[in-house]
């Protein structure tokens, strides 16, 4: 059997019809019927194969026909075809194909084996079809009282065969009761003796509780007195092409109701299909009824300025924002009455591969009554002239643009306050008398940016090597950038210049610590990227002895550097994130250790760690004092002239005096000493060795002490500083001790747990996905994976709707090009509200596991995990 839509492409083949074409279970899908048989007269030309299909259609409906079949991989041979009509909008067709009796048992393949390519016989067609297809028949034999629904019929519904009676009493229960009527064992008036075919669409209950749409073909066999004796048919599950109806139904409505209340006109030009259409509301804005004007691309041609459609209709939407698909603008358009319309336009465009356009998809909705013109003029650059004023006013930085000429044309206001120049006393002249430039250093005369730009057509990144020439003996320090200005052609019409005096540059304290921490990143990169290199050698070793030799002696070692590298991922993570403002009670000892970990990684410096056994604990933002420590740490190690020495760390319980250290009251304290026996600091630069953008480094930024200190006072503490050149430095912290235990999260080590259920697994990692599947089948579950949130769901509605829903689903946070886990999740909750949902992450961060549990998720596994912790997971989740 076959299920074909209108024009005849195949929809849906039974393992019958497969094997009888030596097809797979999906090959013979979206082919065109007629490529199935053998004709006189061989094309795949769609208007031949079309007309092939209607010929067959018209002579098999009346009845059966013999056609012969074409298998993918042998001769030809004779069919019987009939088709049978199911439903009218639009039709579908049901094709029942039937080989000779005399030749079943003789006509595979030669050379083909029976066990692998037989077809069953006719006797057992149907109760292979009534078993595996996804087509459901019924039989109900109003006569004997006897009734049949096969296999696929009850599940059809949400029932297992047997769940639900083989009775005439079930049929009644579910059809739905304003269906009752029309379906097939009514039949109104008294009927002519004989069969009657029939195709109708009604409801029948769900298992669930719901109603589904069902699709019944079959016939209807009437007894010599007319009454109704049998019905024979299948079913069709409808429900989807219902939905979609009503969805596009929904949708038509609603445009509508744009279309008529707020005059939202919209068109859709495909030119690849030569298919065109604008909606009654888009023709009403220029003044016409919907039947006086044709659905072509002439139509919005005549509607569009004259002079920017002259190219023609492709050229029009090819030339507008050509880096963007979708668009939006004022445009202006014809109206019937000879004036003009002014309408918001937004446009999506859809190109092939060649960037040719292949349609035009846009709306269109009048500007509001009494504007005549688009809603706010623009100049030729784009910017409206008081925007574009208004913003250079409330920059902080002094803003310098040019010609392509390199003569200036516009100062903002900062610019004349750090120029000290008036915009009208400058205007036309060129940069290097506006803009003076000189070495920092030697005050030798810097070459002027906007001529090298225009020169080189390329742009100048920040740049603090110069200074600003006042004329008078004294330089203003400059930190500056230039590009050049380029207009549709790609041609140089000027430059733009933006600068700054470094010592007016501030930052507020969450700036401040985020630009540090990525600052921090940079220089840890190199020395991470070592310490795993050292994990995953012992990993990959310890593999490779149990893969080549057969030799697991290495193997507890290659789980243990996982479980390491897997640490160190965390602390890298959360020094990354940075804190979250909430603070807890901690072990010194905790974080110093952690800090060395990630800030020494790769380093030949040695650092010794000593603290004194009575530290006292301090409440602090864990990541922001980890931030603090690796500060210092990375300072010392580059304070090291050869690249080589010692850095000490010590902490222990001090008690200051009122004044002993200012502005820190008297009290107990917890002292962290980070002492190195680097090059140590020059004694001018004691005093500004905490300032922002101070830095004595060729490629620093001068923002990591700035930060150290910043964060140390917020916690209520301080930092004492100490340093001798050529001996080394001293930098101590002072934090107030929490007189409290610290914050312990005891965790057991997990062991496995064996469990049952079905649980739903989602990964885009095939490997993750297959390991995981091993992992599930050994604790004892069963499975399903998907690789996106779209099958996820797929999955699980198939499951919901015959009333077993997956025991748990486990879903990756992150999936490229899909909808990843947390979205999925919301549509898992509108689906089913008591879904169990797993969240699974790379990203081992206690915020982001609170944030995913208070959304709804009953569990975080973290990545990388092992059995036993997929086991525990589960076992927690499911309670079982």
């Amino acid at each position: 059997m076959l299920l074909l839509d209108a024009t005849g492409r195949i929809e849906f083949a039974n393992p019958a019809a497969c094997a009888l074409w030596q097809a797979g279970a999906t090959r013979l899908t979206g082919d065109n019927f007629s490529n199935l048989f053998v004709f006189e007269v061989f094309s795949r030309d769609p208007g031949l194969l079309q007309a092939q299909w209607e010929v067959v259609l018209a002579a098999a409906r009346e009845q059966p026909v013999t056609l012969k079949l074409q298998p993918k991989e042998s001769a030809a041979f004779d069919v019987s075809v009939r088709l049978e009509q199911m439903g009218d909008t639009p039709p579908r067709y049901l094709a029942m194909i039937a080989r000779p009796a005399a030749t079943e048992a003789t006509a595979a393949p030669a050379g083909t084996p029976q066990t692998a390519h037989a077809i069953p016989a006719v006797e057992n067609l149907f109760s292979l079809l009534a078993e595996r297809s996804q087509i459901g028949f019924f039989d109900l034999n109003f006569t004997s009282n006897e009734v049949y629904y096969s296999p696929a019929w009850k599940r059809m519904l949400g029932y297992a065969e047997n769940e639900l009676p083989d009775t005439i009493e079930t049929w009644g229960s579910l059809i739905h009761p304003e269906d009752s009527a029309a379906a097939p064992d009514h039949h109104g008036k008294t009927a002519a003796p004989g069969a009657r075919p029939f195709a109708l669409e009604f409801r029948m209950k769900h298992a669930s509780g719901h109603y589904v749409w069902i699709q019944s073909a079959g016939l209807q066999l009437f007894g010599p007195n007319g009454a109704l004796q049998r019905v024979v048919g299948v079913h069709i599950d409808n429900q989807d092409r219902k939905e979609f109806e009503e969805s596009s139904l929904r949708s038509v409505e609603r445009l509508e109701m744009l279309g008529e209340y707020c005059q939202l006109g919209v068109f859709d030009l495909d030119f690849s299909s030569n298919h065109y259409w604008y909606s009654p509301a888009w023709k009403r804005l220029i003044g016409y009824k919907e039947t006086e004007l044709p659905d072509k691309p002439d139509t919005l041609a005549a509607a569009l300025p004259g002079e920017e459609i002259a190219a023609g209709i492709n050229a029009y939407f090819l030339t507008k924002d050509p880096a963007h698909p979708a668009y939006f603008e004022t445009v202006k358009l014809h109206h019937r009455e000879g004036r003009d319309v002014w309408v918001y336009a937004g446009i999506f465009r859809q190109f092939s591969r060649r960037k040719e356009l292949q349609r035009v998809v846009g709306f269109m909705l009048p500007v509001p009554a009494g504007q005549t013109a688009p809603p706010v003029a623009k100049q030729p650059g784009g910017l409206p002239a008081e925007l574009l004023a208004a913003m250079l006013a409330e920059l902080r930085e002094g803003v310098l643009i040019t010609d392509a000429d390199g003569r200036v044309t516009l100062l903002n206001a900062k610019a004349e306050q750090i120029l000290a120049r008036s915009a009208a006393h400058v205007n036309g002249q060129i940069v290097s008398e506006v803009f003076p430039l000189v070495h920092r250093l030697n005050h030798q005369p810097g070459e002027d940016p906007v001529d090298k730009v225009i020169a080189s057509g390329e742009a100048i990144d920040l740049n603090d090597e110069f200074a600003l020439d006042r004329g008078d003996g004294k330089y203003t320090p400059v930190v500056w950038s230039c590009r050049p200005v380029l207009d549709a052609a790609d041609r140089i019409t000027g430059a733009v210049l933006v600068f700054r005096n470094p010592e007016e540059m501030s930052l507020t304290s969450e700036e401040l610590i985020r630009a540090n921490r990525f600052e921090s990143l940079g220089h840890l990169a190199g020395g991470i990227a070592h310490d795993f290199n050292n994990l995953l050698t012992t990993i990959l070793g310890g593999v490779s002895l149990a893969k080549d030799n057969k030799d697991l002696s290495a193997i507890e070692n290659s789980e243990r550097a996982c479980l390491a590298a897997k640490g160190l991922s965390k602390q890298l993570l959360t020094f990354s994130r940075g804190g979250t403002s909430v603070r807890h009670v901690v072990k010194p000892a905790d974080i110093l250790h952690d800090a060395v970990r990630v800030a020494a990684a790769g380093s030949a410096v040695k650092v010794t760690i000593e603290i004194a056994d009575d530290v006292q604990t301090i409440c602090v933002d864990r990541a922001q004092i980890l931030q603090v420590i690796q500060n210092l740490i990375i300072n010392a190690i580059q304070a090291m002239p050869t690249g080589q020495g010692n850095i000490w760390i010590n902490a222990s319980n001090v008690a200051l005096a009122e004044g002993q250290v200012p502005p820190l009251g008297g009290g107990n304290y917890v002292a962290i000493d980070v002492r190195d026996n680097g090059g140590g600091i020059k004694p001018e630069h004691m005093q500004k060795i905490f300032d922002p953008f101070f830095t004595t480094k060729k490629a620093g930024t001068g923002l990591g002490l700035a930060t150290v200190l910043n964060i140390v006072k917020r916690h209520g503490g301080q930092i004492g500083l100490t340093s001798e050149v050529g001996a080394g430095t001293t930098f101590t912290l002072f934090f107030p001790q929490a007189d409290k235990p610290v914050e312990v999260d005891a965790r057991r080590a997990p062991s496995l747990r064996f469990g049952t259920g079905r649980i739903l697994f989602m990964d885009d990692d095939r490997e993750i996905c297959m390991l995981t599947a091993t992992m599930l089948d050994g604790l004892g579950y069963k499975y399903d994976l998907a690789s996106n949130g779209e099958e996820a769901l797929q999955f699980y509605k198939r499951y919901l709707n015959i009333g077993r829903p997956y025991d748990a689903v486990i879903m990756d946070l992150t999936i490229i090009g899909g909808m990843g886990g947390e979205q999925a999740f919301k549509h898992l909750r509108e689906m089913d509200p008591d879904v169990r949902a797993i969240i699974a992450s790379g990203y081992d961060n206690e915020d982001m596991v609170r944030q995913f549990l208070d959304m709804g998720f009953l569990g975080y596994l973290t990545k990388p995990y092992r059995v036993a912790d997929l086991g525990k997971i589960l076992k927690t989740v499911l309670g079982k």
